[in-house]
């Protein structure tokens, strides 16, 4: 399967925790090819990587092959790539919002330091997940929302910085030998001079979010009407 035509259903993290099981059957139900699952916790706990295959998630892997989905992994979860610990220590790898720095999301992507940081935690990342083949590591409010106003971020826009980080991370996974592909959201009417690394594909992200006919994916929630999510046999 062409990854760039595949119909993705997103289940973030609230999802996961509740209706993961429901929403996999909804996705066979309705058309989607593949499963976009939130990490879990662990895999962002570096020192317990080698635990991160809990029994549910086992059987979501499990109910997922059985109706043909193919399984990606990821979400909106960039700042787990800086831990926020390192605030205190560093307060200028964090991105700066009218005038000072904070350690909310994301993180100041024009800052070596931070990026070296990141590249090494998405590494370690990777290589612990070398069984997929794509992966998705979103900014935490989307690509124009919460990034940095520092004097040298501000050469770039919101969706450049995004971009920014987006290389780094893809820059990590071909460094593990990896052949995965990692998206990058693509707002309304986003533009750029910025070259992107050949193993990122882009995935639209309009305004008001993605809808499966339009964009070839969707964020499972209430906005395709949950409430007919199909019980689990």
């Amino acid at each position: 399967m062409n990854i760039e035509e595949s119909k993705r259903l997103f289940i973030g993290e609230v999802e996961f925790e509740r209706d993961s099981e429901r929403w996999i059957l909804w996705a066979a139900d309705h058309g989607f090819t593949t499963i976009i699952l939130y990490p879990v916790d662990e895999l962002f706990t570096l020192e317990r990587m080698g635990d991160h295959v809990s029994g549910r998630r086992r059987k979501l892997l499990e109910l997922a092959r059985q109706y043909h989905l193919h399984v990606e992994e990821g979400g909106f979860c960039l700042s787990r790539f800086l831990p926020r610990r390192l605030f205190m220590q560093n307060r200028d790898l964090f991105r700066m919002a009218e005038g000072r720095r904070v350690a909310d999301v994301n993180f100041c992507p024009t800052n070596p330091e931070t990026l070296s940081i990141v590249a090494a935690q998405a590494r370690r990342f990777f290589q612990q997940r070398n069984g997929h083949q794509v992966f998705h590591i979103w900014p935490d409010k989307g690509p124009e929302e919460g990034w940095c106003s520092c004097p040298s971020c501000r050469a770039f826009s919101p969706y450049e910085q995004s971009l920014i980080a987006a290389n780094t991370l893809a820059g990590a996974l071909a460094e593990t030998g990896s052949k995965a592909r990692l998206s990058y959201l693509v707002p309304d009417g986003a533009e750029s001079t910025l070259q992107c690394r050949p193993n990122l594909f882009p995935l639209s992200y309009p305004t008001g979010g993605p809808l499966p006919d339009r964009d070839a994916w969707a964020i499972a929630g209430p906005r395709l009407l949950s409430q007919d999510l199909p019980e689990p046999s």
